[in-house]
């Protein structure tokens, strides 16, 4: 699988860059994610750290990001605390349920392995990434090639082109989308794209659809191009709405510090 281009003077930047982020350690932060990788994956646990440094260097040949160096995308802490990722969990698990869950941004689709291991059914988890060689990696993570261990779907795709035949794929298919750390990646304008195509993911049957994550990052300067507040956020989706001819309700809190912020979001259809 190729990935989308990228020189390697980009890859030489981004590494030198992120080059503080490149821990010779592994975190305390990961291991919320070790019962996976020990009792879904089947490593033994004298084994995780070497796999996850194994890992680690493909993944930075790839496109060396920040969290990749830190071990920081194996940190499932915020999510598994995440209240509404919990009710969702438990909607998902409900032996009457068939309602279908999308993580938008997946990376290594760390998430959906975390729901396969408390016992979602595969076959209705769903993750999609811009760099499909993040994709492929995440089944070398948790040694689920086979498709008797897990039949989960992540397609490669790019979310801001209305083109994209692949994310075409899931179009009314999806009740539930995950973005976490995804929309603060882009500057209010592509926010709009975005969100306009996770509307075409979702199922116009179900009022109980729901889009939910987190925003968040430094305030360097012109952040709240990125980290919108409440306001700017129900104003985007009011503009989604009268784009796709559908109606939205937003929550959102958030946190500040002196030199950050954090800003956790849900979107419901409006009935």
């Amino acid at each position: 699988m190729s990935n989308p281009p990228t020189t390697p003077e980009e890859i030489a930047a981004a590494a030198k860059a992120n080059a503080a982020t490149f821990l010779p350690s592994i975190p305390p932060e990961v291991d919320h994610a070790r019962p996976i990788l020990e009792e879904y994956s089947g490593i033994a646990p004298g084994d995780v750290d070497a796999h996850l440094f194994t890992i680690r260097e493909k993944a930075w040949s790839i496109f060396p990001y920040g969290c990749i160096g830190s071990f920081g995308f194996l940190n499932l802490q915020p999510t598994l605390q995440d209240p509404l990722f919990q009710t969702v969990t438990t909607r998902l698990q409900s032996p009457e349920a068939a309602e279908t869950f999308l993580d938008v941004g997946c990376s290594f689709g760390q998430v959906i392995r975390q729901l396969i291991h408390a016992g979602v059914p595969s076959e209705r988890l769903y993750g999609t990434d811009l760099r499909p060689g993040f994709l492929d990696l995440g089944y070398d993570l948790f040694r689920d090639r086979d498709p008797e261990k897990s039949k989960a779907t992540f397609i490669a795709g790019d979310m801001l082109r209305d083109d994209d035949a692949e994310l075409d794929r899931l179009t009314g298919k999806i009740d539930i989308i995950y973005a976490q750390y995804f929309f603060h990646l882009f500057e209010r304008e592509d926010q709009l794209k975005a969100a306009k195509r996770m509307v075409r993911f979702l199922r116009p049957g179900n009022p109980n659809v729901v889009i939910f994550g987190r925003n968040g990052g430094p305030k360097v300067d012109g952040w709240e191009k990125y980290v919108l507040d409440a306001n700017a956020w129900r104003q985007l989706w009011d503009e989604v709405g009268e784009a796709t001819g559908t109606s939205w309700r937003t929550e959102m809190e958030m946190e500040s510090g002196d030199d950050w912020i954090k800003a956790t979001f849900a979107v419901y259809r409006a009935v």
